[in-house]
């Protein structure tokens, strides 16, 4: 697939030594339009990635490995040995940006004083400075040091990891915001700059209000799962699955007031009780008694009505609301059909067309563009660097083969 020329990253080349923890950062450059050079290792590590889907022949293909390598040739390099170093070194020679990630260590031969226009990235599990002892630290481990952990779950139980190895995805994300900031600051002094994203500090960006909770009052944030905090705030029951509601003091007064009105205008059973005043005081819509008095009301309310449609008439009346989705609801969402989030791609290794995920954002001067799938590596000593940028998706006249 040819990029637009009006694609944002057009003409930058980036080098992909990362594992699965920087992996989608080089996805969503290459998604800006990118020419990016996936350095594959020997030992196949993201193909052996959670989720796989099993093909005829009895084979596992991880669906990770073909969503973060979409958009990129890709190659057989063991950065480690000295045919790989040395392929490295020339791919740097035209490079703009090195993302790398390993718990191995650093690429070797590569430094500020041989490259010193090169964006390094380093992506590692708690920064540059740990050295690695041990397995590599998994999604469970850095949930747990980013403090991410402790909030999932429920109030009288362990903690619960939130699904979809989102380390991956926090650490991806600020690795390729840093590779941005890296390429504007070269702009400004024409070197290049080495940018050290932690997947723990990354983790605890989401930490929510717990860290000004803690310094304000002194007091941890507890995990609630899906208890509410407060009536009409909470996870609610309707005629077609569940939705999600901030509109107490959590949101905002003039929500809560927009509800009230709304259940009242719909005439639902004992929405009048919603009248009195004291619901309108904070301290009672903790209690006990009003969570769950307000949420026989709303879900009286509520069981006669979609998720879709409960989602859309809030939205309208200043209440934030959003439908608890499943797949099937995602692909057939209307908001992310016109947004044409999901694209459909032809997949090789597959042998069937897939509906992708698109880049999460839509810029419109400089519109980003999905690559196609990946195709399988070839072995490094069949090309040399020059036919590797070209035979990118983004520069598409050499295909890259073993």
């Amino acid at each position: 697939m040819t990029m637009p020329e009006e694609c944002a990253l057009a003409g930058v080349r980036v080098i992909d030594a990362t594992d699965d923890l920087g992996a989608y950062a080089a996805r969503l450059l290459a998604d800006l339009g990118a020419a990016v050079v996936r350095l594959e290792p020997c030992d196949g590590y993201l193909s052996e990635q959670d989720p796989t889907v099993g093909l005829p022949d009895g084979a596992q293909v991880s669906l990770f490995e073909r969503f973060v390598n979409a958009g990129k040739s890709r190659i057989v390099c063991d950065t480690r040995a000295a045919e790989g170093t040395v392929l490295l070194q020339r791919l740097c020679a035209d490079a703009d940006i090195l993302l790398a990630s390993s718990w191995a260590g650093e690429p070797v031969g590569v430094s500020p004083d041989t490259f010193p226009g090169l964006v390094q990235v380093f992506v590692t599990p708690f920064g540059r400075g740990e050295q690695p002892v041990g397995e590599a630290p998994d999604d469970l481990v850095v949930l747990g040091a980013g403090g991410l952990l402790a909030l999932g779950g429920y109030c009288h139980e362990g903690p619960v990891a939130a699904f979809g190895e989102q380390s991956r995805y926090a650490a991806s994300i600020y690795a390729a915001v840093g590779a941005l900031v890296g390429l504007l600051q070269r702009q400004r002094s024409g070197k290049g700059t080495i940018v050290d994203v932690s997947a723990q500090e990354c983790i605890a960006q989401a930490l929510e209000d717990s860290v000004p909770t803690f310094a304000l009052t002194g007091r941890e944030r507890d995990r609630f799962g899906e208890v509410s905090r407060e009536a009409g705030t909470g996870i609610y029951a309707c005629g077609d699955g569940r939705v999600a509601m901030v509109a107490g003091r959590l949101g905002t007064a003039p929500a809560w007031a927009a509800l009230v009105a709304w259940m009242n205008e719909e005439g639902a059973d004992r929405a009048d009780m919603l009248l009195d005043e004291r619901w309108s005081a904070f301290p009672y819509r903790q209690t006990h008694e009003a969570i769950a008095l307000f949420t026989e009301v709303f879900e009286g309310f509520a069981a006669k009505r979609g998720k879709q449609e409960l989602y859309v008439e809030a939205q309208r009346r200043g209440i934030a609301m959003s439908p608890v989705n499943d797949i099937d609801d995602l692909l057939d969402s209307p908001q992310l059909r016109e947004r044409r989030f999901f694209v459909a791609r032809e997949d090789e290794q597959l042998r069937q067309s897939l509906a992708f995920p698109g880049a999460p954002y839509r810029l419109s001067r400089t519109p980003p563009v999905v690559g196609s799938v990946a195709r399988d590596p070839g072995a490094s000593e069949a090309v040399d660097s020059a036919e590797l940028w070209l035979g990118t998706p983004n520069h598409p006249s050499v295909v890259v083969e073993g």
